[in-house]
């Protein structure tokens, strides 16, 4: 199975570290952060990815080159500065590199997931899209999803109102998909597309099968420079990838 790794973002937030360095590179416990993500995945037996570039790609593409260092194999797709064309957009340029069922991810998080078990619960339930979801504690959760008994997805909320959280979580989005071919049928071509705030949305519309696979371990998504600090104090004990 084929890994896509979105790491073309410029990485704003974390300023003025990502003037030179783009943010998949900077270093958590000694490593770069898509490192520790390649990692993990060969552990699960992912030995063939895909990364998705833009800003300082360069950076990136001279350090990992074909993969040969870590016994695999990488190519590489590239997005236009001046043309973003959003998660699913990334993705979509991808496609003549995938051939069977696809896991999709993004290059700035760090998490603790069963991967094998999540492709086995894919592959049981027989989806169109299986979304890896965390519990996200406190105000103003980005996403929001919600799901039946038999874990299947029946509402996904981008930036959720205050009504709609009647508890002291959420299940977020952890943006870490398993995909079938299909779902390229939804990304159209040439225009910003985002999974969570247009593909779900309309594979939900459309009655496509989506589930949810829950995950309570250690996720941090290295956004900012204060969630940076926390990655970088708590990883060693929090989580052995490599």
């Amino acid at each position: 199975m084929k890994m896509i790794i979105i790491a073309g973002g410029r990485g704003e937030r974390l300023r003025p570290i990502t003037n030179f360095i783009p943010k998949p590179m900077i270093e958590v416990a000694g490593k770069p952060i898509i490192e520790h993500i390649l990692i993990h995945a060969k552990k699960y037996g992912i030995t063939e990815f895909i990364f998705s570039l833009c800003y300082l790609h360069k950076k990136i593409s001279s350090y990992f080159g074909k993969g040969k260092k870590w016994g695999v194999n990488i190519k590489y797709t590239y997005e236009r500065h001046d043309l973003p064309q959003g998660s699913a957009g990334a993705v979509l340029k991808a496609k003549k590199f995938i051939n069977d069922t696809f896991i999709v991810t993004y290059g700035d998080i760090l998490r603790d997931l069963n991967i094998g078990l999540m492709i086995n619960e894919h592959k049981k339930n027989k989806p169109l899209a299986t979304i890896n979801i965390y519990k996200r504690y406190g105000k103003n959760p980005k996403s929001m999803i919600f799901f039946d008994k038999n874990s299947r997805v029946t509402d996904f909320k981008e930036r959720p109102k205050k009504q709609d959280i009647t508890d002291n979580y959420t299940w977020a989005n952890g943006s870490f998909y398993i995909f079938e071919k299909g779902i390229f049928d939804y990304i159209a071509k040439d225009i910003f597309l985002d999974f969570g705030q247009n593909v779900f949305p309309k594979l939900l519309k459309a009655n496509k099968l989506i589930f949810v696979y829950k995950s309570t371990n250690y996720f941090i998504d290295i956004g900012n420079l204060e969630k940076l600090r926390k990655a970088r104090k708590t990883f060693h004990d929090s989580l052995k990838l490599g």
